[in-house]
């Protein structure tokens, strides 16, 4: 049981979050490389994509609902499978 305050409680999540990402790194998938190195208009298409608000595309992959990861797999999944039709590689 917790005895501080609301914003006491924040206060040490934030901090545990931190410290977490500074001695724990976990690796990073590809989607979230992609997703966080892309440029603006290329993340707005994404998130355009997979069914997003315009402020998902001011957020970090890590920032994401697993929910929202999944569907931005999918929205690359698809872009990248529309890709190849429209190139005709699909066919070759």
């Amino acid at each position: 049981m917790f005895l501080g305050t609301e914003q006491q409680r924040q206060a040490g999540l934030h901090h545990i979050a931190h410290l977490k990402e500074t001695y724990f790194p976990r690796n990073k998938s590809r989607v979230e490389v992609i997703f966080d190195q892309a440029p603006e208009k290329w993340k707005i298409t994404l998130c355009f994509h997979a069914g997003f608000k315009r402020h998902h595309t001011f957020l970090t992959y890590s920032r994401l609902s697993d929910k929202e990861q999944l569907k931005i797999t999918q929205a690359l999944l698809s872009l990248r499978h529309f890709m190849t039709i429209f190139t005709g590689e699909l066919y070759s």
